[in-house]
């Protein structure tokens, strides 16, 4: 069955209501809004969760939660954030879980242990984290894409077709067929000594003849020409994707994660994200996210498993 449109974060949420629930196997949750998004999520979306922690900890936590969301929620007591991370992944690995989420544990000890040879998460892909945001001054589909602000620290060219493509994945899940993809720089014209450029060329390129299929890819854009169709006009862009653009990809980490916290800090916008190019989704909000950060996070990656499937 082809997935509903998702425009917005209340569809993406009632989306991911209207699906069988999901279990979720959250490493190391050790604050406040984590345990508030798992006790949301638990009593609007039935999720099911796996939690791997300190057992005094977790048990303040959830000493006062309702007992419909109890039923929905196992506490597995662990010694260290190492223990927590091995036994959580393990669940994950064995069908007991179908998402990994990130708690009270930085992201690159927890993508270490994820990338690990042992792990049985890996497919041979690149794992690339989709940043998503609600851009409100957009009438119609209101959810733009960013990436990779979390895994990828330089992409070369080979990498950015990864990024597209696990990004494309995404929109596909939320029901964008095909989605506009921008490839940003700092100018919309082609430089010889600026990479990004280069790059962006290319994969304009490739996707024109059919190397990169499910969206359409334009390159280099500038951020305001990639998002503003007044701003295209303005410089005389003629292109499908600019002022149109569902998903921006960064040159490189620095500028991914900048701009995409940057939304949250200077806009105040809400943001969810996930990464994929695993066996399941993973879900890594930050520690200083709240809960509603945390909630969307999670019927992100409800959605995507629902209609993204794992991957092969």
């Amino acid at each position: 069955m082809e997935p509903t449109a998702v425009n917005n974060f209340d569809e993406l949420v009632e989306t991911a209501i209207s699906l069988l629930p999901k279990t979720v196997a959250v490493v190391y949750p050790n604050n406040a809004e984590t345990f508030s998004a798992i006790i949301e999520a638990s009593m609007i979306m039935r999720t099911k969760f796996l939690l791997f922690g300190e057992k005094g900890a977790m048990g303040q936590s959830l000493a006062s939660v309702p007992e419909e969301a109890m039923e929905r929620i196992e506490t597995i007591p662990c010694d260290s954030v190492l223990d927590a991370l091995s036994k959580s992944i393990a669940a994950v690995a064995n069908g007991e879980a179908q998402i990994l989420m990130k708690g009270g544990v930085d992201t690159a000890t927890m993508m270490r242990a994820v990338l690990s040879d042992g792990s049985r998460l890996k497919t041979g892909r690149l794992l690339s984290d989709i940043f998503v945001l609600e851009y409100p001054k957009r009438h119609d589909n209101q959810l733009l894409m960013i990436t990779d602000g979390g895994m990828t620290l330089s992409p070369d060219l080979k990498s950015k077709v990864e990024l597209i493509r696990n990004a494309v994945q995404v929109a596909h899940a939320l029901g964008n067929t095909m989605p506009r993809v921008a490839v940003l720089s700092a100018t919309e014209f082609v430089i010889p000594d600026l990479q990004s450029t280069i790059d962006a060329a290319a994969l304009s390129k490739m996707n024109e003849r059919g190397q990169i299929t499910g969206c359409i890819v334009d390159g280099p854009l500038a951020l305001d020409n990639a998002l503003s169709i007044e701003a295209a006009e303005e410089k005389g862009i003629m292109s499908p994707v600019a002022g149109r653009a569902d998903i921006l990809v960064a040159a490189n980490i620095e500028s991914a994660n900048s701009l995409a916290k940057s939304t949250t800090f200077f806009a105040d916008l809400r943001l969810a994200h996930v990464i994929v190019g695993g066996k399941v989704p993973i879900l890594i909000p930050s520690r200083a996210d709240k809960g509603d950060a945390k909630l969307l996070s999670i019927a992100l990656g409800t959605v995507v498993l629902e209609h993204g499937g794992r991957s092969n």
